[in-house]
């Protein structure tokens, strides 16, 4: 019990820190006018993003906005039921679900907020640009997301 406990808060922690360097991240980007080059690698450039991943669906109605949001919030939800029932479980997996849970949290609030997610991260090497415009809870998304495949790839090897 004391174990479950402990990983609860290592996954809390997780989610909450996550969520507030987003948030402070995305409050410094909006202060941000044009393009500053950070090093050789990065720039920073703020774009609001209407849609989802990648811009997909950037151009859709207001109406549908509501619908995208509460499709996000529902499946913010499950994956937090899924955090609280697997508290037992493997490790990796635990991380997984609250790095997608910091990030994904911090979207929908960003969203909620703005009614857009801030982007503002461009990663390049001279002229070849990484495909997408990101933030800080894009990118824990996407470490949640490598650390669930390692979790999947390590359990099905364990299984045979």
């Amino acid at each position: 019990m004391q174990k479950i406990r402990i990983r609860g808060l290592i996954a809390l922690f997780i989610i909450l820190g996550i969520f507030v360097v987003d948030y402070l991240s995305k409050q410094y980007a909006l202060t941000l006018t044009g393009t500053h080059t950070i090093n050789s690698f990065v720039t920073f450039q703020t774009l609001n993003n209407y849609g989802i991943a990648f811009s997909l669906f950037n151009d859709i109605e207001d109406s549908y906005l509501w619908l995208l949001s509460s499709l996000i919030f529902f499946i913010l939800m499950y994956i937090c039921i899924e955090l609280y029932k697997n508290l037992s479980n493997d490790f990796i997996y635990i991380i997984s679900l609250s790095l997608i849970l910091g990030g994904g949290w911090g979207n929908f609030f960003d969203r909620l907020d703005n009614f857009s997610v801030t982007d503002f991260i461009i990663i390049h090497y001279d002229d070849i640009y990484f495909p997408a415009i990101f933030n800080i809870a894009d990118l824990s998304i996407s470490f949640g997301a490598i650390f669930m495949i390692i979790h999947f790839y390590k359990t099905r090897n364990e299984h045979n």
